[in-house]
Order: C-alpha cells, then structure tokens, then sequence
C-alpha cells in the first residue's frame, strides 16, 4: 500500500505527496476489479465531504488510469494549523 498526503477539495483529494502522483482521485474501498473499474469504484466511493479543506493522509493503491485510489483508507486528519501548513509548502 502506498501512502498519499493531500487536500480534500470538491469531494476529492488533490494529492500533494508523492508528487509523481500528483493529481485530483476519488477514494474507495474495494480492491480494483479487472473489468468496470469506473462503474463498481463508484458505487463504493468514500463520502470525503467531512474532511472538505483539510489535509489527509490516505493508504491504497493508485493504478497507472488516474481517477481512484482503490482500497482506501483514510489514516490520519489535520487540524487548521497543519492544513495551511501543508498547503504553503506543496501549493
């Protein structure tokens, strides 16, 4: 499992770390399918809206198709502080 550090924006986590992985994903909690990845990932996506304007940290896996991080789970939260924190030094 990798692990990704980013801010949650419009219901998505804009990854900030890795930056090779930078990019804007919906997370869910299945492990990825081998057919209709998009259709089943969004049946299970993770309501991310209670951590709308804060930093995440999130472990799962992040095929090369952009869009998901499959097997998802969200390890740690940040507070005001360290979401601005987070934002100043990756934005």
């Amino acid at each position: 499992m990798d692990r990704f550090l980013g801010i949650v924006e419009n219901g998505r986590l804009n990854i900030m770390m890795p930056r090779e992985h930078c990019c804007t994903v919906k997370l869910t909690q299945i492990v990825k399918p081998a057919v209709s990845a998009e259709e089943l990932a969004a049946s299970h996506e993770l309501d991310l809206s209670q951590y709308e304007g804060c930093a995440i940290m999130v472990t799962g896996e992040l095929p090369e198709k952009r869009g998901w991080i499959f097997e998802a789970k969200i390890i740690d939260t940040a507070g005001p502080i360290l979401t601005e924190v987070v934002r100043s030094l990756f934005c």
